[in-house]
C-alpha cells in the first residue's frame, strides 16, 4: 500500500495543465490501451512522441448534472481536493494570459513525495462549450515561462490537461479526464515503468473524488452552464477519440 501511494504521488505531480495544441503539434499517437476499470471507471493510456510518459485518458458517470460539475471545475478550491498532494491552485497574474469569464489564470503547486522536488507551473484554465452537443471542455495549459522560479521546486516545462464533460440527462453525465506531461527535473530518477504503472490508479481515484465533491451541498445548485465561448472545431478530436468501451 505504502508503494502504491508514493507511485500515485509521484504521478500525480503531472496534474498541472493546459491551451489548444494546434493539429501539427498534437504528436503521434498510438491506439488507447484499457489498462484498468473499476467502479465503472475506465482507465486507458498510450504513447505520444511529445512526451517521454504514456498519455493518459479516465472516463466514467457522475451522478450529477453536467452544469453541477462545470460549475465544481470552475472552483479553485476543489481542483486542490481533486488532485493528489496538490498545496496551491490559485489566481495568478501573468503577461501571457489574459483573463476572462471563461479563461482564468492559475498558478498550480503539486506536492511530491520524497526524494522528488514538488512541482509547480502557470498557466491558462480556458474553458469551451460545443453547442450542438451541449458537451464542455476544459483546457488547462502549463508551458516553460519566465515567472519567477521558486526555491526548492521544479518547474514543469510542459504539460496538458482536459475535462471533457458531457450530459446523459438531468442528474447525470459522462466526465472524462486526459493528460500528458513532460515533468522535467529529478522525476526521471523514478522508471518509466512504475510511473506508467500508477496510471492504473491516476485516472481512477481523480474520478472518484469529483464523484465525492459532486455530492457537497455546494455543488448541487446549478441550473445552467456559465461558459459561452464556443468550442474550436480543431479542438474537437479531443471528444472524437474518447474511447467507447
Amino acid at each position: 500500500m505504502k508503494r502504491c501511494r508514493l507511485v500515485i504521488g509521484s504521478f500525480l505531480v503531472f496534474l498541472l495543465s493546459a491551451t489548444a495544441l494546434p493539429a501539427e503539434e498534437r504528436g503521434k499517437v498510438t491506439p488507447w490501451v484499457k489498462i484498468n476499470e473499476k467502479d465503472g471507471i475506465r482507465v486507458y493510456s498510450r504513447d505520444n512522441s511529445l512526451v517521454p510518459l504514456k498519455e493518459c485518458l479516465a472516463t466514467g458517470v457522475i451522478d450529477s448534472s453536467a452544469a453541477n460539475i462545470e460549475h465544481l471545475l470552475r472552483d479553485w478550491n476543489a481542483y486542490k481536493k481533486i488532485m493528489f498532494m496538490s498545496k496551491k491552485t490559485e489566481q495568478a497574474d501573468m503577461p501571457f494570459c489574459k483573463e476572462s469569464p471563461d479563461n482564468y489564470c492559475a498558478y498550480l503547486l503539486q506536492g511530491a513525495p520524497w526524494p522528488v522536488e514538488d512541482r509547480d507551473g502557470y498557466g491558462p484554465i480556458s474553458f469551451y462549450v460545443h453547442k450542438p452537443t451541449n458537451e464542455i471542455l476544459v483546457k488547462i495549459t502549463v508551458r516553460g515561462s519566465t515567472m519567477p522560479l521558486t526555491k526548492g521546486v521544479t518547474r514543469v516545462p510542459y504539460c496538458d490537461m482536459e475535462w471533457i464533460i458531457k450530459p446523459i440527462d438531468a442528474t447525470h453525465c459522462q466526465l472524462t479526464y486526459q493528460g500528458l506531461t513532460v515533468p522535467g527535473g529529478n522525476i526521471d530518477k523514478i522508471p518509466p515503468a512504475i510511473i506508467n504503472w500508477g496510471m492504473k490508479f491516476i485516472g481512477y481515484y481523480t474520478m472518484q473524488n469529483i464523484r465525492k465533491l459532486a455530492k457537497e451541498e455546494r455543488y448541487q445548485h446549478a441550473t445552467a452552464y456559465i461558459t459561452t465561448t464556443p468550442w474550436p472545431e480543431d479542438m474537437r478530436f479531443y471528444a472524437e477519440e474518447i474511447p467507447k468501451s
